[in-house]
């Protein structure tokens, strides 16, 4: 089986705009595409019962179900600092401008902004083809190759990227593959055109997470003002992040 590496993350450097999270290998090196499910759980409304985060921000309510099945050790992880009240009033530190905001961390004793107090606290990323960073899906983050920690953000629809040409430029790339797996990565890439999404991030973080409810509140906070280095210049905060489930009639 062909792996999609390095063909579409080359063609895809047109869609970073330095929307990607994390440097080294990507996971998507392992993927066998011919399996990818393009009827994309992501795109659809969360079940009765599933877990789920209520993201309350100084913009708004941001309400995301939560893949336990697919990413377990990040959602565990995640769950836990939310409910020790971790993500509690932290603030949206940096911002790639339409693509994505972030914020779990904190400020070390060097001024830089760090998620962890040590790297034992880094968990290894857990990849699948059947999540991607489309427009309001949540992913974790560190420097760290192949690994994250308490940091995590929200994707952007970067339609500035994301354009007709350099979809057409991707779908160019993947003319030689085996005609069930083309055809799979053809919607896919059709599918980022359609609902947008920060493409750049594919394979380098864990997707554990779509918002369902807020993508509003999500798209004006990644046009919070940054500095030069992405920084944020204005003070916006996640106020809250409280655990729940999922209830159709709420």
């Amino acid at each position: 089986m062909k792996k999609i590496l390095p063909a579409v993350v080359c063609a895809a450097a047109l869609l970073l705009c330095g929307c990607r999270a994390g440097i080294g290998s990507n996971g998507m090196s392992s993927y066998d595409f011919s399996k990818m499910n393009t009827d994309f759980i992501q795109l659809k409304e969360p079940n009765e019962g599933d877990t789920i985060a209520i993201i309350d921000t100084d913009y708004g309510e941001i309400r995301a179900v939560l893949y336990e099945q697919y990413a377990p050790n990040t959602t565990a992880a995640f769950i836990e600092r939310a409910e020790s009240g971790e993500y509690d009033n932290k603030p949206i530190y940096a911002v790639m401008q339409n693509c994505y905001f972030m914020t779990g961390g904190y400020e070390n004793s060097q001024g830089n902004y760090t998620g962890r107090s040590s790297n034992k606290e880094l968990i290894d990323n857990e990849y699948t083809p059947d999540l991607w960073p489309f427009t309001g899906a949540m992913l974790s983050y560190s420097e760290k190759s192949g690994k994250s920690d308490a940091r995590w953000m929200i994707c952007g629809s970067d339609r500035e990227n994301i354009t007709q040409e350099s979809i057409n430029e991707l779908k160019d790339s993947v003319l030689d593959r085996d005609d069930d797996e083309r055809n799979k990565l053809l919607t896919l890439f059709d599918t980022f055109m359609e609902v947008g999404g920060a493409f750049g991030a594919s394979g380098f973080a864990t997707v554990f997470g779509q918002v369902y409810d807020g993508i509003d509140i999500v798209e004006q906070l990644c046009t919070i003002p940054t500095a030069d280095d992405g920084r944020a210049t204005e003070d916006v905060f996640i106020k809250s992040v409280t655990i729940s489930t999922y209830q159709a009639e709420e």
